[in-house]
C-alpha cells in the first residue's frame, strides 16, 4: 500500500534562518549574478538621473522637466538630455585615462581590482563613495564625472576588491540599489601633460624639473627599470614631494616622485595629498634595497609603508578601435534601428532635427491593420557633416521610451550600374557579361583575321 502525503515547496532561508520574501530572493540572485561581464550597458543613466541633471542643469523644478504639456514630446526631452550627459561624461573619462572603447570589446578579459559603480543617484559625492568602499581595503584612484551618476573605483589589492564586489553589489545605496561591474583590464591609462600626470580621477602633479640632491636640476628624467617602481603609503598629508624624493635618495638614484592629490573642495586652486604615492628608481636593485632599509621608516612622524608597484611605466594602451562594428560612413543616411513603437514621426524628427538639417526621414509601416510601423527608421541629412555628428552623438546611450537605440550607417543611392553588377553577382556565378559594341564586334573581327 502506498501512502501519498502533501508536499510543501521548500522555503528559501537567510543568513539568520529566516524566510525570504520574493524581493530579497530576486536581489539574492542578482547577487549571484553580479560578476558577470555583460550585466549592463557601460554609460546607462535612469530616466530618473536624467530629470535631476536637467533640473539641475536648467534651474527648474523635476516636475517642470516631466511636463507632458510641453514643445516637444516629454521621450525626446529625456532622449536629447541623456545624449548631452552622455557625450559629457565620456569626453570626462576619457580626459582622465578612461580607454571606453575596452567596454566595446565582446569577452574581453575583466580587471580584478578595478570596478565600475552605475546608475548612482544624482549628487553622489566622492566622500560618500569612499565611506563605504574604504570600509573593506584601500582604495587607490576613484574617479567620479560630473553629477555623480557613475564613478571608476580601483582597489590596490585584488582579495580587498572581491571583498567589496561581494558585500556591495545590489546592497542599498541612498535610495537605489549599487549596481557594480567589473571593468576590462586596460580600462585605464596614464595621460601625461605639461606639470602632471592625470590617472583616473586623481590628479598627480609631476614637476619635469625634478631637483637633484645637489642642487642641480634633472630635466626629463628617464624612467626606470621595469619592477623598479615601489608604492608608498601613509605620507604625512603635509610631505612635498621633494621631501619624499630625499628620504629615498640614499639608496639609489631616484628618477621621479610623486604624490598623489585631489583638489581641495573648499578651495579649487589647491590640491590636498591623499597619503600616498609612487618612487620609480632608475634601477631595480635600488628598489630592493629601498624595501629592505626603509620599510616603516620616519617620515615627518609618519612610518612609510613600502611595497613593489604593479602599475606599468608603458602609456601606449590600445584602444581597441578596431574591434567597433559601427563601420565607415558611406553616405549621408542613417539606419535606426530598435526604434520603440511608441515613437511617431515627428518625435524622430525632432530628437535628430538640432544635429542639422533633414533631407529625408522615413519610418517604415507595417501591413495594413497590422501595427503603425516596424521599429526600425532611416534619418537622411543634407551634409556628412551633420549625419557624422548626429551618429556619434546618439549612438553612444541614447533610449527613446525605455529603448536603446542602434544606430547604423546605411548604403547611399545605388547607380542602374552598380544595382546590375549586384544582381548580376548573386544569380550568375561568372558575372555580368559585358555589353558588345560595334567597335568590339570590329575588333573582334580583325582578331578573328589573323
Amino acid at each position: 500500500m502506498l501512502h501519498l502525503l502533501p508536499a510543501k515547496a521548500k522555503e528559501e532561508k537567510g543568513d539568520n534562518g529566516e524566510s525570504l520574501s520574493y524581493k530579497e530572493k530576486k536581489e539574492k540572485s542578482l547577487k549571484k549574478t553580479a560578476g558577470s561581464s555583460h550585466n549592463w550597458n557601460t554609460l546607462f543613466l535612469s530616466q530618473n538621473a536624467i530629470a535631476e541633471v536637467l533640473a539641475a542643469r536648467y534651474n527648474v523644478s523635476k516636475q517642470e522637466v516631466l511636463d507632458p504639456s510641453g514643445q516637444h514630446s516629454l521621450a525626446v526631452r529625456l532622449a536629447l538630455g541623456e545624449t548631452q550627459v552622455v557625450n559629457e561624461i565620456r569626453q570626462f573619462l576619457e580626459e582622465y585615462g578612461v580607454v571606453l572603447d575596452a567596454f566595446n570589446r565582446p569577452a574581453t578579459e575583466r580587471s580584478k581590482c578595478i570596478m565600475l559603480a552605475k546608475n548612482l543617484p544624482f549628487g553622489t559625492t566622492e566622500g560618500e563613495l569612499r565611506e563605504i568602499f574604504n570600509k573593506y581595503g584601500e582604495l587607490g584612484r576613484l574617479l567620479l564625472p560630473p553629477y555623480g551618476i557613475t564613478a571608476i573605483i580601483e582597489y590596490l589589492n585584488q582579495t580587498e576588491a572581491k571583498l567589496a564586489f561581494r558585500k556591495l553589489a545590489y546592497t542599498r545605496f541612498k535610495n537605489t540599489p549599487l549596481y557594480l561591474e567589473w571593468a576590462p583590464v586596460d580600462v585605464l591609462k596614464e595621460i601625461k601633460t605639461d606639470g602632471e600626470t592625470v590617472q583616473g580621477g586623481v590628479v598627480t602633479t609631476v614637476d619635469s624639473r625634478v631637483p637633484d640632491v645637489h642642487g642641480v636640476e634633472k630635466e626629463g628624467a628617464d624612467e626606470g627599470e621595469i619592477g623598479s617602481t615601489l608604492f608608498v603609503k601613509n605620507i604625512n598629508f603635509n610631505t612635498m614631494e621633494g621631501q619624499l624624493k630625499l628620504h629615498f635618495t640614499g639608496c639609489g638614484d631616484v628618477v621621479s616622485c610623486t604624490i598623489a592629490t585631489k583638489k581641495d573642495p573648499k578651495n579649487p586652486t589647491k590640491k590636498l595629498s591623499m597619503g600616498y604615492g609612487f618612487v620609480t628608481f632608475s634601477k631595480k636593485i635600488d628598489a630592493d634595497k629601498a624595501l629592505k632599509t626603509l620599510q616603516r621608516a620616519l617620515l615627518d612622524g609618519h612610518a612609510l609603508e613600502l611595497k613593489r608597484s604593479n602599475r606599468t611605466v608603458d602609456t601606449n594602451v590600445s584602444t581597441g578601435r578596431g574591434a567597433n562594428t559601427v563601420g565607415k560612413q558611406t553616405s549621408s543616411k542613417i539606419l535606426v534601428r530598435n526604434v520603440p513603437f511608441e515613437a511617431t514621426l515627428k518625435e524622430i524628427q525632432d530628437l535628430f532635427k538640432p544635429f542639422g538639417e533633414i533631407k529625408a526621414l522615413r519610418l517604415p509601416k507595417k501591413v495594413s491593420g497590422t501595427g503603425s510601423h516596424r521599429g526600425f527608421a532611416f534619418v537622411e541629412f543634407l551634409s556628412n557633416q551633420d549625419a557624422k555628428r548626429a551618429f556619434e552623438s546618439l549612438c553612444q546611450s541614447t533610449h527613446l521610451y525605455g529603448r536603446r537605440l542602434v544606430l547604423e550607417w546605411a548604403e547611399g543611392e545605388s547607380t542602374v550600374e552598380e544595382l546590375r553588377q549586384k544582381t548580376a553577382a548573386k544569380f550568375l556565378p561568372e558575372g555580368p557579361k559585358k555589353k558588345k559594341t560595334k567597335w568590339n564586334n570590329e575588333f573582334d573581327g580583325v582578331l578573328g583575321d589573323e
